[in-house]
C-alpha cells in the first residue's frame, strides 16, 4: 500500500472511529434516562467509568510500541467492543452495566491514540504539519453521526441504539483490515521508556494544565443533553448540538494544525481556557435551548485548538519510539481522569444544584487554569529574558 492509499485508510477510519462516539456521547445518556436511571447514576457510569482509560490508554500505547503493531491491536480491541456491548445494552441492572462500561472503556478509549499515532508515523516528519487534515475527518464522522442518529433513533426507538453501534464497528473492523503496519521505529521499547516520560517534568506540568481545561469540558460533555433535555430539546435538536460543535473543528484542524508550534503552547493553551471560561457562562446564563445549540459552535476555538496545542507539544516532547504511549498518556489525562472528574462531579453538581450552577462553577474552573497557564507562561518567559541577558 502507498503512503497516499495509507492516509486514505485512516481518515476513513478516523470518520468510523468517531461516529461511534458520536453516537454513543450524545444519545447513551438518554438512553440510560429512558431506562429509568437518575442523572446521578448517569454521572457516576459516564464519569467513573472512563477512569479505566487513565491505565487502559498507555498500557495498550505501550503494547503498541514494544510489539510494533498497531493495526492488530486495533482490531482485536474492537472485537472485544463488540462482546462487551452485549450486556451494556441488555441488562438494566446498575451495577452490571457501570461494571460493562468500566470494560467497554477498557478496550475502546485506547483506540482514539492509537490511531492518532499511526496517522503521525505515517506522515512522517516531514509532513506532520498535515496531521489536521486527517483529524478533521473525525469531526466530520462525529458531526454526521450525531446529527442522522437522531432521526433514525427516533424511527427505530432508543432502546434500539446498539444496531447503529454495532454496522459502525463491523466497517472500521472491514477497513481496518488493509492498513499497512510497518511503520514503527526499530528502536527497542523497555519499561525505563515509559519511566523517562513520567519523568519529563516539562511534559507533566502540561499534563496538569491540560487537565485543569478538560475538566470541564468532560462534564459538558457527559450533562448537556441532559441540560438541553431539561430546556425541553428534541432528540433532532440534541443530535444537532453535537454536530454543530464537530462541524465547528473542522476548518480549526484544516488551517491551523501546522502554524500551531510557531507560538507558545502556554499562551496558546491560556486563550482556549479564557475561551472556555466565555463559552461556560454564556451556558450557565442562557435557557434557551435552541441558542444552547447554536453556541456548540464555540467547541471550534475551545477543543479544536486546545487538541491540536496538546497533541503538537505531546509530539514535540516525547520521542518517537515511544510515541504511541506518549499520547496515550495524553489522552488518558483529559477523557480519562478528565471524564472520571467531570462526570462525577458534573452529575452531582446539576443533581443537587441544577445545570445553570453547574456551568457556573466550570467557568469559574477554567478561570482559574487561565490565571494559571498564563501566570507560568509570564514566568517562562522572564526566564528566556534572563538567560539571553
Amino acid at each position: 500500500m502507498s503512503r497516499k492509499q495509507q492516509i486514505r485508510f485512516l481518515k476513513a477510519l478516523t470518520m468510523l472511529n468517531a461516529s461511534n462516539k458520536g453516537l454513543i456521547l450524545p444519545f447513551f445518556p438518554l438512553f440510560l434516562y429512558y431506562r429509568g436511571f437518575s442523572s446521578f447514576e448517569i454521572g457516576l457510569i459516564l464519569g467513573i467509568a472512563p477512569m479505566v482509560s487513565i491505565v487502559a490508554q498507555p498500557f495498550f500505547g505501550f503494547i503498541s510500541d514494544k510489539y510494533k503493531t498497531i493495526k492488530g491491536l486495533l482490531i482485536l480491541l474492537y472485537f472485544c467492543v463488540i462482546a462487551v456491548s452485549f450486556s451494556i445494552f441488555f441488562v438494566g441492572d446498575f451495577f452490571i452495566v457501570f461494571c460493562s462500561f468500566i470494560l467497554f472503556h477498557f478496550v475502546m478509549s485506547p483506540t482514539m491514540p492509537l490511531l492518532d499515532s499511526m496517522a503521525i508515523k505515517s506522515l512522517g516528519k516531514r509532513n506532520r504539519g498535515q496531521y489536521g487534515k486527517i483529524r478533521l475527518w473525525g469531526s466530520v464522522g462525529f458531526a454526521t453521526t450525531a446529527i442522522i442518529s437522531g432521526p433514525i433513533l427516533d424511527w427505530v426507538g432508543i432502546s434500539r441504539i446498539y444496531l447503529l453501534f454495532w454496522i459502525l464497528i463491523l466497517l472500521f473492523i472491514s477497513l481496518a483490515l488493509f492498513l499497512k503496519d510497518d511503520n514503527h521505529s526499530a528502536d527497542p521499547v523497555t519499561l525505563n521508556g515509559l519511566k523517562t516520560i513520567i519523568q519529563n517534568k516539562p511534559f507533566m506540568l502540561f499534563l496538569s494544565l491540560c487537565f485543569l481545561v478538560m475538566v470541564p469540558h468532560r462534564m459538558n460533555d457527559t450533562m448537556l443533553v441532559l441540560h438541553l433535555e431539561g430546556l425541553g430539546a428534541t432528540t433532532f435538536l440534541v443530535g444537532l448540538a453535537w454536530a454543530l460543535a464537530a462541524f465547528s473543528e473542522v476548518p480549526v484542524f484544516y488551517f491551523l494544525t501546522a502554524k500551531i508550534m510557531q507560538f507558545n503552547h502556554l499562551f496558546l493553551l491560556g486563550c482556549v481556557a479564557f475561551f472556555y471560561t466565555i463559552r461556560w457562562m454564556l451556558y450557565g446564563f442562557i435557557e434557551s435551548a435552541e441558542w444552547i445549540v447554536f453556541l456548540q459552535i464555540s467547541q471550534s476555538i475551545t477543543f479544536g485548538l486546545f487538541w491540536l496545542v496538546a497533541l503538537q507539544t505531546a509530539v514535540h516532547f516525547i520521542p518517537n519510539h515511544l510515541r504511541s504511549t506518549g499520547q496515550a498518556i495524553l489522552t488518558s489525562t483529559c477523557f480519562g481522569l478528565g471524564g472520571a472528574a467531570g462526570g462525577s462531579i458534573g452529575g452531582s453538581i446539576l443533581e443537587n444544584y441544577g445545570s445553570d450552577i453547574m456551568y457556573h462553577m466550570m467557568a469559574i474552573v477554567t478561570f482559574v487554569a487561565m490565571i494559571g497557564i498564563f501566570l507560568k507562561y509570564k514566568k517562562s518567559k522572564d526566564l528566556e529574558i534572563v538567560e539571553r541577558s
